[in-house]
């Protein structure tokens, strides 16, 4: 796994956990189409290495054979390219788009340690140590409560 991109998810995640605050998708669409290009496809949570692994995925889920390999990333992992992008950066079926489309940018590659493309229109916004520390954004304790809520439910859950 690549260092640089472990660690800074780590922290995301670490930072994320301390404080609190889940991190924010803002912005909208651009139609940059990097999101459908040089893409990593997961099955079972697990980015895809080999061809025989994205075969399996497709015979899976159908939708999935619109992505097509197209080479690998510095991590090893396939990167894929949407065969049903447009020349115009639009997508040619949006409305029969599989969830990892309509779901874009995902919280998870934030957490991951990933970016978004330089042209996207959406980017995250999480509440940083500093701003805590300067106040300009008020810490959030944990509400021990809705914990308390839960643990009784599953024990109820675990009696039935």
């Amino acid at each position: 796994m690549n260092g640089p991109v472990f660690l800074t998810g780590l922290f995301r995640r670490f930072r994320s956990f301390v404080l609190r605050r889940e991190v924010e998708v803002v912005g909208r669409c651009n139609r940059c189409g990097g999101c459908c290009r040089s893409i990593h496809l997961s099955d079972e949570g697990r980015w895809l290495r080999r061809v025989s692994q994205y075969e399996k995925l497709v015979a899976d889920a159908p939708e999935h054979a619109r992505f097509r390999p197209v080479g690998r990333g510095d991590q090893g992992f396939l990167l894929f390219d949407c065969a049903l992008l447009g020349d115009d950066n639009l997508c040619t079926a949006h409305e029969t788009r599989p969830a990892l489309c309509r779901n874009y940018p995902p919280k998870s590659l934030y957490y991951e340690g990933g970016r978004l493309p330089n042209d996207c229109g959406y980017s995250f916004r999480a509440v940083t140590f500093r701003d805590v520390l300067l106040r300009r954004k008020p810490f959030k304790p944990a509400d021990f409560s809705a914990v308390l809520r839960r643990e009784i439910q599953q024990e109820k859950d675990k009696q039935t």
